[in-house]
């Protein structure tokens, strides 16, 4: 079988910078992306949901808030320190 020809003008290689689609590095990378744009979301959703907590009279003291602020604070610590952002 003869090797296909390019079309005129068409390189078989990409330019620097461009990824290649399917390299699985790049194809879990946007992934990751995707998903970080739905936890930002997900996460001024919830900064919104406290405003209303201004309004409860357990605000100061309330477990719940606590609770998750310290696992949300947790989690995001954890990345940095996988991905070298902070200095231990």
């Amino acid at each position: 079988m003869k090797n296909p020809q390019p079309m005129p003008g068409v390189s078989r290689h990409r330019p620097p910078g461009i990824p290649n689609p399917t390299c699985p590095v790049f194809l879990e990378a946007r992934d990751v992306l995707d998903k970080a744009l739905h936890l930002h979301r997900a996460v001024r959703r919830l900064r919104r949901s406290t405003q209303r907590c201004f309004t409860c009279p357990e605000r100061r003291e309330c477990p719940t808030i606590r609770f998750l602020a310290g696992g949300i604070d947790s989690a995001i610590q954890e990345l940095c320190r996988e991905w070298g952002l902070v200095s231990d």
